[in-house]
């Protein structure tokens, strides 16, 4: 009796080992034996091909910095990953500096190849443009690290309508992570109505989030942060920092603020901006505006 028992529980093992073997066979991809039942006879070999592995993708929440010293604190880290940032301002305000910093900060801190579009200046300008800041961009452009593209706000358009595929292939050409676009202006240019211009940017704002980077789009804005009225974009993107040339007697003082953001406990002040040396960076106490009289 004892001798049977223990025949069972033998035979019941080996069987639940035979099992626990062809589910790590299928685990590592080996051939599965499938057995016919009924004639007890092997029916058939499967392959099992291994699942493929899902393509990593940022949180939703994880932070991308800044690159501008200072100003991470008050933004909650950083933008948000994958998302559409509108940096917007007069001019000489700073905007095509704060843009070009972010990539840069990207690839030599954080190694994230990064593309710079512009709608308005050629390279061979932006190049020229940015030298004194000693960026050596000429030579990022060699390791494949960045790439400046020149395309008229016509060349974009087209490029939206067919579903954005040159500058997609670019970013996956060199594992780019950061994008710019400067500047939006132009482009909503080519658009009589606001319904057409609204259409327009939901288009460029979609693909760039397909494309699986962080993007920075620059926009001409008012000068004075008293007089600032929202835009069609602002309510489009995900954040809106804007830059400001306030004029203080007879000179003027840079300054940032973070207007809007998604999902971020951020600063309401306005902090003073300051270009010295190769870095914009944010320092010193907020700015106090001084109200405008009334007239």
């Amino acid at each position: 009796m004892v001798s049977r028992k223990r025949g069972r529980v033998a035979k019941s093992f080996a069987r639940r080992k035979a099992s626990s073997g062809t589910r790590a066979k299928k685990a590592a991809g080996h051939p599965v034996v499938v057995h016919n039942l009924a004639t007890g006879r092997i029916h058939a070999m499967l392959p099992i091909k291994p699942k493929p592995e899902e393509p990593r993708h940022r949180a939703v929440d994880e932070r991308v910095p800044t690159g501008i010293p200072g100003l991470d604190k008050y933004m909650d880290g950083g933008f948000r990953s994958g998302t559409i940032n509108l940096i917007g301002g007069g001019a000489g305000s700073g905007k095509s500096i704060f843009c070009m910093q972010f990539l840069i900060e990207g690839i030599e801190k954080f190694g994230e190849n990064g593309i710079y579009i512009s709608f308005e200046e050629d390279q061979e300008k932006i190049l020229d443009d940015f030298k004194p800041f000693g960026w050596d961009l000429e030579k990022k452009i060699k390791d494949k690290k960045l790439v400046i593209l020149y395309y008229t706000p016509q060349q974009v358009e087209k490029v939206v309508e067919a579903g954005g595929g040159i500058v997609r292939d670019t970013i996956e050409s060199i594992n780019a992570k950061r994008l710019v676009v400067d500047s939006l202006t132009a482009f909503t240019l080519l658009h009589e109505t606001e319904l057409a211009r609204r259409r327009a940017m939901l288009g460029l704002f979609d693909n760039a989030r397909k494309w699986g980077v962080t993007a920075l789009m620059t926009s001409q804005q008012e000068q004075d942060p008293t007089t600032h009225l929202s835009s069609v974009l602002e309510f489009e993107t995900d954040a809106v920092i804007l830059l400001y040339n306030i004029r203080s007697g007879s000179s003027r003082q840079r300054s940032i603020e973070i207007f809007k953001m998604r999902g971020s406990a951020h600063a309401l002040s306005i902090f003073p901006l300051d270009i010295n040396g190769h870095r914009m960076s944010v320092a010193g106490k907020a700015v106090k505006l001084k109200s405008r009289p009334r007239r």
